[in-house]
């Protein structure tokens, strides 16, 4: 059985199209016959510029977007390789861990 990941990355909410289609043409979001598969969730970054001594007034707010996508273990360093290529920040936030695909064994199913 083939083995699956699961890529999350946020990105600023104007790049998100642009890294999203780099994984995508680097193999990302493939299962069966759907391609370009994703779940993005839309929220708001915080970060705060070190040495600035926690003043409210140098605390940084942006529009950003979490994107997930399913990675075959085959792929998965090219999907990273461009994610890396075209996300804006000089040290993007991503992770990735393995996932299950499918259906659980026949006797764990509740009849």
């Amino acid at each position: 059985m083939k083995q699956y990941y699961r890529l999350e990355f946020y990105v600023p909410t104007t790049q998100a199209s642009l890294v999203k289609n780099a994984v995508f043409e680097a193999g990302g979001g493939r299962l069966a016959h759907f391609e370009h598969c994703a779940w993005e969730t839309h929220g708001k970054a915080q970060l705060m510029v070190p040495g600035s001594g926690g003043q409210i007034g140098n605390v940084r707010f942006s529009e950003e977007t979490k994107i997930e996508v399913i990675v075959a273990e085959d792929k998965l360093q090219a999907a990273v390789d461009a994610l890396l290529a075209k996300h804006p920040a000089e040290q993007p936030v991503f992770c990735y861990y393995p996932v299950g695909i499918g259906f659980p064994p026949e006797e764990d199913v509740d009849a």
